[in-house]
């Protein structure tokens, strides 16, 4: 996990905290009740912790980490094991919307800074903002997003039907992060369809 991003969890969890460094597991899944069993389970069999869960109408969100990327790959096989599922069932993500917004104005720049969840954006900051569904996969992309170029991630919401994410930083930036997004993505939809 980048810093920025395990700030925002940091932020936005409910539980134990996760530090930049550590690797995480995040599962979304359908009926969202699901995640409150598989949750149990997955705290009762191996050395991972929690920054919480969530249940939407539809779908559930469950979070774990560890300092040790193998004990949160063992969580990923206990929970495929008790969904009785393959990594290669998951479903492929999908780019919904894509945009860019050059040298922001200060008003935009306010509206933006009162809903943070994240970095501040500055007026003449260019923001890209990414729009996914599944809406999980939008904190992958983030991640990634922040360890490939320097911008500020002002929000990443992952919960409901679509994934949105907003990143600032100079007009270059922007364009790389938009790049990185992508390639995440496609990374992510031909490991998810391989056979």
């Amino acid at each position: 996990m980048q810093p920025q991003y395990a700030a925002y969890w940091g932020l936005t969890g409910m539980g134990t905290f996760p530090l930049a460094g550590m690797a995480q597991l995040l599962v979304e899944l359908e009926p969202a009740n699901e995640v409150l069993g598989l949750m149990d389970r997955v705290l009762k069999s191996c050395d991972v912790r929690s920054a919480g869960h969530l249940l939407e109408r539809e779908f559930g969100l469950m979070e774990v980490h560890a300092r040790d990327p193998d004990v949160v790959r063992e969580a990923g096989a206990i929970i495929l094991e008790e969904i009785d599922l393959k990594l290669e069932d998951r479903l492929a993500p999908r780019v919904v919307s894509r945009q860019f917004l050059t040298n922001i104005n200060p008003d935009h720049s306010q509206l933006f800074n009162k809903v943070r969840r994240g970095s501040w954006t500055l007026p003449g900051d260019t923001m890209f903002v990414l729009e996914l569904t599944p809406a999980g996969y939008v904190y992958q992309v983030a991640n990634e997003v922040e360890a490939a170029v320097e911008v500020e991630l002002v929000r990443v919401a992952g919960t409901g039907v679509f994934g949105r994410m907003l990143v600032a930083g100079s007009v270059s930036n922007a364009q790389v992060a938009a790049e990185v997004a992508e390639s995440v993505v496609i990374d992510i939809q031909r490991r998810a369809t391989a056979d």
